[in-house]
């Protein structure tokens, strides 16, 4: 049976988001029911999202726009660097407006134990979500995130600039990660609670998972559609840390759900910084065998990558 599968996004900002969008479709064991986009300008994202799922032939999957603002603190993530990519591609122009949590609320509940949360942006919607409605949570079959940061690693502070503005700054020299420290009240929401499955991978795991950009574009050529390939050019040339790779950070998250071979988990329980302003949303997890999390605590590098392709 295939698996129904919510996807909550931030699209728009890494080609990560389209990689993991693009191998939701095409999986044969996928049936991906909605989407919903969270950060600014989550109506941008969600034409970017439509325009990918339309590329794939994919018009009829619902998107709905999420929430813009974060909980309690301004939004650091101001800035859409793929919507250029919507003046070449046909995309949605018209979504629901103000129903994304709404309609991840109606979805799950009409369909108890069946659905799998995946949330690949800032935790804004989905803590939204739990803080709304607190039994959703024990209603999901699974939950499986790209957030938080549980290892050391060589990871290092970087700024988002357009212009001459500073839009989003991490200078904490890679404490925290960008999704659980975005809205970090929203974050520590979501792991308050639990669900029969909850999974997360770090960014200390993801960003084992990468190419460089020329390994890519050879080994994407005639395998992933070319609005795809296109995005991916558009991360190298913004990419504020100029690494020349792309980091498959969220299809390592969605890949999960389909095989327990690729990462090995770790059960405990995740816990978010909140009282320090400066590392608001540092996750920490301490190894429990009774907890209620689990976390990514190992990649095989070689069988991700030929599991993610095998499916185009």
């Amino acid at each position: 049976m295939k698996e129904k599968i919510l996807l909550d996004t931030d699209i728009g900002f890494n080609v990560d988001d389209a990689l993991a969008i693009s191998y939701l479709l095409k999986h044969p064991n996928s049936d991906l029911i909605g989407i919903t986009t969270v950060s600014s300008n989550a109506n941008v994202r969600a034409s970017i999202a439509s325009a990918v799922c339309g590329a794939w032939g994919r018009d009829d999957i619902p998107i709905y726009p999420g929430l813009n603002e974060c909980m309690f603190v301004e939004q650091k993530s101001k800035y859409c660097p793929e919507e250029p990519i919507l003046q070449k591609w046909p995309h949605r122009t018209k979504f629901p407006q103000n129903e994304a949590v709404h309609f991840l609320q109606q979805t799950i509940r009409n369909n108890p134990k069946e659905i799998i949360l995946a949330g690949i942006g800032p935790m804004g919607n989905i803590g939204s979500l739990f803080q709304i409605d607190p039994e959703i949570p024990s209603l999901l079959k699974g939950l499986y995130l790209m957030c938080g940061k549980f290892a050391e690693f060589d990871f290092k502070a970087w700024t988002q600039r357009t212009g001459d503005n500073i839009i989003f700054n991490i200078n904490r020299a890679g404490a925290i990660e960008f999704n659980a420290c975005v809205d970090p009240f929203a974050t520590a929401i979501v792991y308050q609670h639990t669900a029969a499955v909850h999974r997360s991978v770090g960014v200390d795991l993801t960003h084992q998972v990468r190419l460089s950009a020329n390994d890519f574009f050879d080994k994407t050529k005639g395998c992933l559609h070319p609005i795809v390939c296109e995005l991916a050019q558009m991360w190298t040339e913004f990419d504020p840390l100029k690494t020349n790779s792309v980091v498959f950070h969220d299809p390592l998250a969605v890949i999960c759900i389909f095989n327990n071979s690729v990462c090995r988990f770790e059960r405990g329980n995740v816990s978010v910084e909140l009282q320090s302003e400066k590392l608001r949303g540092y996750t920490y997890f301490e190894v429990d065998s009774e907890g209620k999390h689990e976390i990514g605590c190992e990649v095989d590098v070689d069988a991700f990558f030929d599991a993610y392709f095998a499916v185009f």
